[in-house]
């Protein structure tokens, strides 16, 4: 083979092939969604966009857990769910559906649809709405995810990274490529003799120009759009004002009886920390965990290995595999190669040199090379520099341990054995993920079965790790994590403290007189059961809810004042600090202790402004009393 031979069925090929290569990538480069800088932080909503649209565009134009868990929240916010929280715990949050449908789109019905499936006798435990399938938790997320997608789509806010034009162009770009290809193999096949060529070209053409057209054509996700940069920098702003309010991201998703959308906007924007740890439908994501080590709740972004051999196996295991490919390169190299070329290469006596002489002699004739041999022989020199690659990162992995420190935030199996007729899974190693609190990034190690149990999550641990390989080889517990004592939980329809002092700061006859129709009080669940937050509701005998009473201590009061400041207009406070009446709450403060009154159904804000001080003096007399 001369030199034109090969430039023609070499060289020729791979040209083309780089070409279409770079144009594909210099696409993804220059299609990559942009995050816009956030605006300056207000209070504000800022627009009309619903939490899930709101969460794909704060999130670079992807979607993630977030748009489930705030679509949840704000169906709760908007009066066609109730969420209860009958312990102390968030994680005993129950969600009710109240028989309302109307007005919803295809996202936001498929949650409710959700919930109204698992739902008996119109209760269901918040923790139960995740799916027990993954292949049915997968669909579900992914028509969550379209339709939201397309809703971004419709306001201009979003678009396909590749448009169709792109891709086509692409398409286009591959054919050409495959003729190149074609032109290769026809160049080979006809200097050859083989009487099969055209065969051999279309087979060449076909297959090229069809796995370039389907790269280029998959769904490369969504980008940005300069409507949608503006709508994410105004989000971004309130971002940055909640993320200011360190209460906010304590708040259960019980709150957002009281804090209306500002908690379901918090969740899609991930500043709940508590709320989003405990709404859970299906969409688990492992990549983005919750930790508090280094002082500060924040989300880590988390990478793990996937499916290359070396991850989570003793440095033995390369090893081996690195001689196994010294020894078929070298025999690709130095028998395979000189074999196909044919002839003795070298008369020495000596076996090392007549085996280094085979090796070299295939170079000697680069140019008379035909491709068959060209190709053994660049693979056998492909697995010699494979072998030389992991001999020194197996020798550097053994030379130089690391040592990582933090808290354990994230322990699961990872690798696992089924035996034979058995559906029991055995483990084989665990992922485990520690946080050292000085990055908002971090990698998940690899855990052998046999020291799996020295850890647990919570655990603040000092793991020996080998880099390369992502093997834990030792683990030493520094501070055992916190346990969750037991808790006894109140018997159905008992308020606690919190909430019966909610439920006294005004009489049923008070509130009857406000509403225009006799209330009592709604004790079918528990609430919140925090010192800090009470809550009451009153139906009226129809069992329609007509007026909440909430009361607060402390920054969470703080926080709910500066929104009911923003939001509405300030009244008289004969009794109390400041009040302001909004559309959908009349809020007041006195002190540190903070009331707020919303209206429920057939009732307006107006109707309960009259009723704020007295709620407010009461309020402040029972703080007081309990003050030691």
């Amino acid at each position: 083979m001369n030199p034109v031979d090969l430039a023609i069925e070499l060289g020729l090929p791979v040209a083309v092939l780089a070409v279409w290569t770079a144009v594909y990538l210099t696409a993804r480069l220059l299609t990559r969604p942009v995050t816009p800088s956030a605006a300056p932080a207000s209070m504000e909503l800022p627009g009309p966009e619903s939490p899930a649209v709101v969460s794909l565009l704060v999130n670079r134009w992807s979607i993630t857990v977030d748009a489930a868990e705030s679509t949840l929240l704000d169906l709760a916010a908007r009066g066609y769910l109730e969420l209860r929280q009958a312990g102390p715990d968030p994680r005993d949050s129950t969600v009710h559906p109240t028989g309302r449908s109307d007005g919803l789109n295809s996202y936001e019905r498929q949650v409710l649809d959700r919930v109204t499936e698992r739902a008996v006798g119109g209760v269901v435990p918040l923790t139960a709405l995740a799916f027990a399938d993954e292949k049915r938790a997968a669909n579900w997320s992914g028509s969550l995810g379209r339709a939201v997608i397309a809703e971004a789509r419709q306001r201009g806010l979003t678009r396909r990274r590749f448009p169709r034009s792109l891709a086509t162009a692409l398409g286009v770009l591959g054919g050409i490529a495959g003729l190149g290809v074609a032109a290769g193999a026809y160049h080979y096949l006809s200097r050859t003799g083989d009487t099969d060529r055209w065969e051999g070209v279309a087979v060449a053409f076909f297959v090229t120009t069809t796995i370039l057209s389907t790269v280029a054509g998959r769904n490369m996700g969504e980008r940005d759009t300069p409507q949608g940069r503006a709508v994410a920098a105004r989000w971004l702003g309130l971002r940055g004002w909640l993320a200011g309010h360190e209460a906010f991201a304590d708040l259960p998703p019980a709150a957002v009886t009281v804090w209306g959308r500002y908690l379901p906007y918090g969740a899609a924007l991930g500043v709940t920390r508590v709320a989003s740890q405990v709404v859970h439908l299906g969409l688990a994501d492992r990549s983005r965990l919750w930790s508090a080590y280094g002082g500060t709740w924040r989300q880590v972004d988390v990478s793990y290995p996937h499916t290359l051999p070396r991850y989570g196996q003793s440095l033995g295991w390369p090893a081996v595999r690195a001689l196994g490919a010294v020894g078929f390169g070298w025999s690709l190299l130095g028998v395979v190669g000189p074999a196909l070329l044919g002839g003795e290469s070298t008369t020495a006596t000596d076996p090392g040199e007549d085996l280094l002489g085979r090796w070299l002699t295939p170079w000697r004739h680069l140019p008379d090379l035909d491709p068959v041999t060209l190709g053994v022989m660049l693979v056998g020199l492909a697995l010699l520099g494979y072998a030389g690659y992991t001999m020194i990162r197996v020798f550097v992995d053994l030379s130089t341990p690391a040592t990582v420190s933090g808290e354990v935030i994230w322990h699961q199996m990872w690798r696992f054995t089924t035996p034979e007729n058995s559906s029991e899974r055995i483990p084989v190693n665990y992922y485990l993920v520690i946080d050292d609190g000085r990055s908002d990034r971090t990698r998940a190690w690899i855990l052998p079965k046999e020291i799996a149990g020295q850890c647990e999550l919570g655990d603040v641990v000092s793991a020996r790790v080998r880099r390369w390989t992502r093997r834990v080889k030792k683990v030493t517990v520094l501070r055992a994590a916190r346990r969750v004592p037991a808790v006894v939980e109140a018997p159905t329809g008992t308020p606690t403290a919190a909430n019966l002092g909610a439920e006294t700061l005004l009489t049923v006859d008070e509130l009857g007189a406000a509403v225009g129709r006799q209330v009592r009080p709604d004790r079918t669940a528990g609430h919140v059961k925090d010192k800090r937050f009470g809550y009451a509701n009153f139906n009226d005998l129809a069992g329609r809810s007509a007026v909440s009473v909430s009361v607060v201590h402390g920054r969470s009061g703080r926080l709910i004042m500066v929104i009911g400041k923003g939001t509405g207009q300030p009244l008289p406070t004969p009794q109390g600090d400041e009040a302001y009446l909004a559309r959908d709450r009349v809020v007041g403060r006195r002190g540190d202790v903070v009331v707020m009154l919303q209206p429920g159904q057939g009732v307006t804000a107006t109707q309960l402004a009259g009723l704020l001080p007295v709620a407010l003096a009461r309020a402040a007399d029972q703080s007081a009393a309990r003050t030691p």
